[in-house]
């Protein structure tokens, strides 16, 4: 996303936040309205008092949004440099929540590999001192699976999570991991009205323990 013009977002789950958004991005994103479709499982499950992660911060969106309905510190992780700086200009903007957000620069995957700047997620929680998460957002374009596969530690404590799928061999992926545990999954699929243009086999798993 290209720099763009600050605005504030006038409706939905980031109603009053300040977003820099780029000039040829869809209206949903200056509105508000992009996946509104997963909103009322997040608003659910990130109660206030409960610890989230945002994986895959892109613009801080998320971050933000959790920061607020949780009123509790966010993790969020994000590998592109880009993205990282984009974060930045977001959380300046928004002043009274960026304290609540801290940006960890990391690709989340399945093994540590310093090199690349891959690392487990159980790995980063231990050698940061992050508290254990009781929500997850993930949206890492395909790579859900190997996110889940490197938290063993993590989902051990049964934490809920909303997770954007790309492709049905990411939802068995992530089916594989969850299911064991006695996790519960739903399916959240793309709106039929106003629709985002988003490729068709794109949708989101709402997670649940039992």
């Amino acid at each position: 996303m290209r720099a763009g013009r600050a605005r504030t977002i006038p409706v939905g789950i980031a109603a009053g936040l300040r977003l820099e958004v780029d000039p040829a991005a869809p209206v949903h994103v200056y509105l508000g309205t992009a996946e509104v479709e997963i909103a009322s499982a997040i608003r659910r499950l990130a109660r206030p008092g409960v610890r989230a992660f945002d994986v895959g911060g892109h613009n801080a969106y998320y971050a933000m949004v959790l920061a607020r309905l949780t009123g509790e510190p966010v993790v969020s992780f994000e590998f592109d440099p880009e993205g990282i700086a984009r974060m930045s200009r977001n959380l300046a903007l928004n002043p009274a929540l960026a304290s609540q957000v801290t940006v960890q620069q990391a690709y989340l995957a399945d093994r540590d590999d310093d090199a690349a700047g891959a690392y487990r997620l159980d790995t980063l929680v231990t050698d940061q001192g992050f508290a254990w998460p009781g929500f997850l957002k993930i949206d890492v374009e395909g790579a859900e699976g190997a996110v889940l596969r490197g938290a063993p530690e993590v989902l051990s404590r049964k934490p809920s999570l909303v997770i954007e799928t790309h492709g049905a061999h990411a939802e068995d992926e992530c089916a594989d991991v969850l299911l064991p545990l006695g996790y519960r999954l739903s399916v959240v699929t793309q709106r039929s009205r106003f629709r985002e243009h988003r490729a068709a086999d794109n949708r989101w798993l709402v997670c649940e323990p039992t």
